[in-house]
C-alpha cells in the first residue's frame, strides 16, 4: 500500500515508518517543514512542505495514499515552544490536510490524538464513551483536531480512524527525546543528578510504544473496523513513586527521591477493552524494562545527555570539555588571523598601484569585523592591521622613523576609532536584540502563566457558578422532594427517593440499600449497573471505610478513589438503627466538598422522614393488608406491590422475579408461614385476584431465584416463574 505519514521528525514517526517498511508498504512523509536537514528513515519520497501550503493538494493528488495517517500529538513540528501560535498553525494545516484528503475519494485517515485531552482525574480506565474535557491549550488542540477528523467521517462518510493513546515509553536517543516520556524524563533527572521527583496520587497507563505502533498497524491493515475512536494502551496503573523505585532499583545506587505530592489527584488510564475485544492487545515490554534499557542507554552514551558543566564527569573528560571550549573560543580569533593574510596581501600589491593606492584595505579589513563580531574582534583586527601597516612602512624607511611619524599616530587612531565605535554598535545592536528576545521570552511566560491562571479562575467560577445554580435548584427541589415524597403511595417512596437523589445530586449511578440483621445491606434499587457493582447483599464490617463512616453517622468521601468503593455514601438511621444506605458513584472528585455532603444529608433526612410516615401508615393498616394471622398480604395489597415493581422495573431501578406457588406438601395454609422462614426481609407474599400464592423475590438475579426456588423445593414446596411479570 501507499501510506502518507504526516508529521515532523519524532520517535513514533521513526518507529511506525520502520514498521510500514518491513511490512513492505510504501512510505510518503508530508514533513510540514522546509528544513532539508530533518532525516525521514525508509521514505520513498518527502515533501518538505508547511501544512497550510497550498501545494498540500497537489502532493496528496499525485501520491493518492491508501492510508494517511496524522501523526497529532507525535507531530515533530509541535516543540512546544510557543503553544497558542503553533495551536492556530496546526488547526489551520490540518483543515488544510483534510480538505486535500477528502478530495481524493478514497484511502483511510488515521488521527494519532492523546490522553492528554482528559483534563480530569478518574478512578477506573476512561472508556471510548467518556468525552473529554481537555484543559490547556495542547489538549484543546488535539480534541480540535479529533473534531475535525470525526466531522468528515460523520458528514462525508469517510473511512476515518482518531486512536488515543496512553503515555508512551521508550529507549531515548538524545536529552530532547528523553523530555518527550515521563519514565524517559525521570531518568535524564536521577542519571544527571541522582534526585528524582514524583507525585504518589498521580498515575498513568504506561504503554510502550512497539505495542502501540503493532495496534496502530493493526488499524492500517485491517479491511475494516467496528468504531470510529480507540483508546490503545495497557490499561496498567503505573505510579509516579513506582517509577522512581525502579529507577532506584536499577541505576543501582540511592536517589534522592523528593515527594512533591500535592492533594489533587491525577489520574487518567484509558481503556483498551474495544480495541482487544475487536484487534487484540498484547504487552511486550514493561515499563521496568524500558527504564532498565534507558539507564544502560544512558550510561553507555553519557555524552548524548550530559552537557561539559555536569560534576559527573571524570577528570579526562573535564579536561576534554574544557580543551573543546577553549578552541572554540579561539575559532573568530584564528579566522581573523586567516583573513588578515589576504587584505595584508591586498594592502602591498596597492600601495604601488595608479588605481588602488588610495584603497584603505585596512580599513576594509577592521570595519568587517567589527560589523561581523563587534568590539572585541574589532580591536584585535585593529591590532593585526596596525603591525601591517607598521611592517609595510619600513620597507622604505626605518622603524624610527615610522614610529615617530606623525601620520603614523593620525592612521592608527583612524583605525582604532572607526573599528571600536563600530564594534560598539554592533555590540550595542546585539545586546538590544538579546534583550528584546529575553523580554518576549519573559513577556511570552507572564502570557502562558496569565493563560493558567485564567484557566484556573475559570474553574473556579464555574464551580462557584455551580455552587450557587445548584444552591439555588437545590432549594426549588428540595421542596418539590418533600412535596412529591408526600403523596407517593408508601410502596412508591424509595422507588422515587433514588431518582430524586440522582436528580438533584446530578449523579447518574445511584445505589439504594436497605440494612437487614443489622450489619447486612440488602440491594433494593440502582439507576445504572456501575451503581450495583458492589453486589446485591453486603456484609457491611467488610467495607471497612463505609461502616467506620456510617457508625460516626458521617458522610463517607473516598478521598483515595479507591474503584471498590462509592465515591460518596450516607446511612440513614431510624432512632439508633441503621435503616437505608445510599451510594454515589460517580461525583466528580472536585465536587466532593462539604457543600456536597450536607445536600446528600437534607436530601437523606427528607427521605427518612417520608419513610417513616409510610411505615407508620402502613402499621395502621396491618390487618386490612394480611390474610388473616399469615404472613401473606391479601390480593389487593399485593397487586399494589406487584404493579410498583414493574413500573420500577421497567424504569431499569430493580430487578425481581415473581414466583407463583404450584404446590405444597405442608398445604397452603401452611406454606406461607415456611416460605417466609426461608425469604429475605425485602421479599413478600401475597395472594393474587386469580386466588394462588405467590412470591415477589425483590432485587433479585436468575441465579438468586434459582437458589430460593431449591431451597423451597427440599421443603416440598414447588414454584414456577410467572409469565406475566418474571423478567
Amino acid at each position: 500500500m501507499d501510506i502518507m505519514l504526516v508529521g515532523g521528525v519524532s520517535p513514533m514517526m521513526r518507529k511506525l515508518s520502520l514498521k510500514l517498511y518491513k511490512e513492505g508498504h510504501k512510505i510518503y512523509v508530508l514533513s510540514g517543514s522546509r528544513n532539508p536537514s530533518n532525516h525521514f528513515e525508509y521514505a520513498f519520497e518527502r515533501y518538505d512542505f508547511p501544512y497550510d501550503n497550498a501545494s498540500v493538494e497537489e502532493v496528496f493528488r499525485s501520491v493518492k495514499p491508501d492510508v494517511t495517517i496524522l501523526l497529532g500529538a507525535f507531530d515533530g513540528n509541535l516543540s512546544g515552544e510557543d503553544p497558542k501560535r503553533e495551536a492556530i498553525q496546526y488547526a489551520a494545516g490540518l483543515q488544510n490536510i483534510l480538505l486535500s484528503w477528502s478530495a481524493l475519494e478514497k484511502g483511510r485517515l488515521i488521527y494519532l490524538s492523546s490522553a492528554e485531552v482528559y483534563g480530569s482525574s478518574y478512578q477506573i480506565p476512561v472508556t471510548e464513551a467518556v468525552r473529554p474535557v481537555p484543559r490547556g491549550i495542547r489538549p484543546l488542540m488535539l480534541f480540535q483536531g479529533e473534531e475535525s477528523c470525526r466531522f468528515y467521517q460523520v458528514q462525508l462518510k469517510k473511512d476515518v480512524v482518531i486512536l488515543r493513546l496512553d503515555r508512551l515509553h521508550e529507549v531515548p536517543k538524545d536529552r530532547r527525546e528523553a523530555d518527550l516520556g515521563i519514565c524517559e524524563r525521570k531518568c535524564l533527572d536521577a542519571f544527571q543528578d541522582s534526585t528524582v521527583t514524583y507525585r504518589s496520587n498521580y498515575k498513568y497507563g504506561l504503554t510502550y510504544m512497539g505495542d502501540a505502533v503493532e495496534s496502530i498497524y493493526k488499524l492500517v491493515s485491517c479491511e475494516r473496523h467496528k468504531y470510529v475512536l480507540y483508546h490503545i494502551s495497557s490499561s496498567e496503573a503505573y505510579s509516579e513513586l513506582q517509577i522512581a523505585d525502579a529507577i532506584e532499583k536499577y541505576l543501582g545506587k540511592e536517589l534522592e527521591k523528593i515527594d512533591n505530592t500535592l492533594e489533587d489527584q491525577k489520574s487518567v488510564i484509558l481503556s483498551h477493552e474495544r480495541l482487544k475485544e475487536e484487534f487484540g492487545f498484547e504487552i511486550w515490554c514493561e515499563p521496568e524494562e524500558t527504564i532498565r534499557k534507558t539507564l544502560q542507554y544512558m550510561e553507555k552514551h553519557s555524552g548524548r545527555f550530559l552537557d561539559s558543566s555536569h560534576p559527573g564527569w571524570d577528570i579526562w573528560h573535564r579536561i576534554y570539555f574544557k580543551t573543546i571550549d577553549f578552541l572554540g573560543a579561539l575559532v573568530p580569533y584564528i579566522e581573523n588571523l586567516i583573513l588578515f593574510i589576504p587584505f595584508f596581501m591586498l594592502n602591498n600589491r596597492a600601495t604601488g598601484s595608479q588605481y588602488f593606492s588610495k584603497i584603505d584595505f585596512y580599513l576594509i579589513y577592521v570595519l568587517l569585523f567589527a560589523v561581523v563580531h563587534g568590539q572585541r574582534q574589532a580591536t584585535f583586527s585593529a591590532l593585526l592591521a596596525t603591525a601591517g601597516y607598521l611592517f609595510r612602512q619600513m620597507y622604505n624607511q626605518s622603524g624610527l622613523t615610522v614610529v615617530t611619524d606623525y601620520n603614523t599616530y593620525v592612521w592608527i587612531a583612524e583605525i582604532f576609532i572607526v573599528g571600536l565605535v563600530v564594534g560598539y554598535m554592533k555590540d550595542q545592536l546585539k545586546f538590544m536584540q538579546e534583550e528584546k528576545e529575553q523580554e518576549v521570552d519573559f513577556l511570552s511566560e507572564r502570557v502562558t502563566d496569565i493563560g493558567n491562571i485564567n484557566d484556573s479562575n475559570l474553574r473556579v467560577k464555574e464551580g462557584l457558578i455551580t455552587q450557587v445554580v445548584n444552591y439555588d435548584y437545590s432549594l426549588g427541589t428540595v421542596y418539590d422532594l418533600a412535596e412529591q415524597l408526600e403523596k407517593d403511595h408508601p410502596s412508591k417512596i424509595l422507588f422515587h427517593a433514588i431518582t430524586l437523589i440522582r436528580d438533584v445530586m446530578d449523579c447518574q449511578d445511584v445505589a439504594l440499600y436497605r440494612i437487614s440483621d443489622e450489619k447486612y445491606a440488602r440491594f433494593f434499587g440502582y439507576t445504572s449497573a456501575k451503581a450495583g457493582s458492589m453486589g446485591h447483599t453486603v456484609y457491611l464490617p467488610d467495607k471497612e471505610p463505609l461502616y467506620e463512616a456510617f457508625s460516626r453517622r458521617e458522610v463517607y468521601l473516598n478521598r483515595t478513589m479507591n474503584p471498590e468503593y462509592p465515591m460518596m455514601a450516607y446511612c440513614i438511621y431510624e432512632e439508633e438503627k441503621m435503616e437505608t444506605i445510599i451510594l454515589l458513584w460517580s461525583i466528580p472528585f472536585e465536587r466532593m466538598t462539604i457543600d456536597e455532603s450536607n445536600r446528600l444529608i437534607v436530601i437523606s433526612k427528607l427521605i427518612q422522614k417520608a419513610v417513616k410516615r409510610s411505615s407508620d401508615y402502613l402499621d395502621l393498616l396491618q390487618k386490612q393488608r394480611y390474610q388473616d394471622e399469615s404472613p401473606a398480604l391479601r390480593e389487593e395489597a399485593f397487586e399494589e406491590l406487584i404493579s410498583t415493581y414493574h413500573e420500577a422495573g421497567e424504569k431499569n431501578l430493580t430487578e425481581y422475579y415473581l414466583l407463583r406457588v404450584v404446590s405444597a406438601a405442608s398445604g397452603m395454609e401452611k406454606a406461607a408461614g415456611i416460605i417466609a422462614e426461608r425469604l429475605y426481609q425485602t421479599d413478600y407474599i401475597g395472594y393474587r385476584n386469580d386466588g394462588n400464592l405467590y412470591i415477589l423475590l425483590t432485587s433479585t438475579d436468575e441465579s438468586g431465584c434459582g437458589f430460593v426456588q431449591k431451597n423451597l423445593e427440599q421443603t416440598g414446596i414447588h414454584t414456577v416463574i410467572s409469565e406475566e411479570m418474571g423478567l
